[in-house]
């Protein structure tokens, strides 16, 4: 049950709705000027009212998408910022890359405040892959990435609402899963930037094979 939440953020923002089709005349055409004269204005009546259905739609579809709110088995969920850029970077043989990063808060119903012991929870989730690239086994955890915030906190990743990524990864394997940062003294929708740290790979011997990764990410 502690993966509901993370089932959620699988769905992408909800798409500008397409603009309508035009309309087809069904009459056939007359031979009097002032039946054409009619149609014509009948017509240009009928393309103004399609105009102002098709920019009310599309301002109803921005204002939906900017809303990205969903119902659970735990509660109410709303994404109030996010990046769903590929962020890459790499040390040493390690390749990680940050799929997606959303700040999140929910409102929980009797079941999700159970699970929680709250009645609201504000977090950080950050979606990451890596990669150990080298013919040898290595160390490196990116499921222990230290987060900061803009809003001043410095948070460990939850490890029961996170997935576990191995750390000890054989040579030439992958890994991935979603972290969860749950914020104590902020809130999500103050989130507009975080900064994630990752210690160095480390070879068999314990010695550092590359440089701890340090870098922030912006989110919108």
């Amino acid at each position: 049950m502690k993966k509901f939440l993370f089932v959620l953020f699988t769905l992408m923002l909800t798409a500008f709705l397409a603009a309508c089709g035009g309309s087809d005349s069904s009459e056939e055409a007359s031979a009097e000027d002032s039946d054409q004269e009619e149609r014509t204005e009948s017509a240009d009546e009928s393309d103004d009212q399609q105009e102002s259905e098709e920019s009310s739609n599309e301002e109803s579809s921005e204002s939906e998408s900017t809303e990205d709110v969903i119902e659970t088995e735990g509660g109410v969920f709303t994404a109030h910022a996010k990046n769903e850029e590929k962020h890459t970077f790499e040390t040493g043989p390690v390749v990680l890359t940050i799929e997606k990063v959303v700040a999140t808060s929910g409102e929980l119903n009797e079941e999700g405040q159970q699970f929680f012991e709250t009645d609201e929870i504000d977090y950080i989730q950050v979606d990451i892959s890596v990669e150990n690239t080298s013919d040898e086994d290595i160390s490196f955890y990116a499921g222990q990435g230290t987060v900061s915030t803009n809003t001043g906190e410095q948070i460990e990743p939850d490890m029961w609402l996170s997935d576990h990524i191995e750390g000890e990864m054989m040579a030439g394997t992958k890994g991935s899963g979603t972290m969860a940062y749950v914020l104590e003294n902020s809130n999500a929708e103050d989130i507009e930037s975080i900064r994630l740290v990752f210690d160095a790979p480390l070879n068999e011997d314990w010695d550092t094979i590359g440089e701890d990764l340090d870098f922030e990410i912006e989110l919108k």
